[in-house]
């Protein structure tokens, strides 16, 4: 998986507005705490993420934007985002 695609995943496991433990993110979505670690401190010095204490982490609006502006390539299919031509 990129960063790209990790940063997108830690993202969309936040977007529920639970904040969750960076070693309880590596467990959802089947990832290396460590790894997962390094993709949150990216996130939050990027502003997609929060620090609420003790490597536990929720997504802010500039990490809500980033979901809704980045839409998943499908094969062979033009994506777009709703409201865009």
């Amino acid at each position: 998986m990129s960063r790209r695609q990790l940063e997108r995943t830690v993202l969309e496991a936040l977007a529920d507005g639970e904040p969750r433990y960076a070693v309880d993110l590596a467990a959802r979505i089947d990832e290396h705490p460590v790894t997962v670690e390094g993709a949150c401190d990216r996130l939050h010095e990027n502003g997609g993420i929060r620090s609420v204490g003790c490597r536990r982490y929720e997504i802010t609006a500039t990490g809500h934007r980033r979901l809704a502006d980045v839409q998943p390539a499908t094969s062979g299919s033009d994506v777009r985002t709703e409201g865009r031509p």
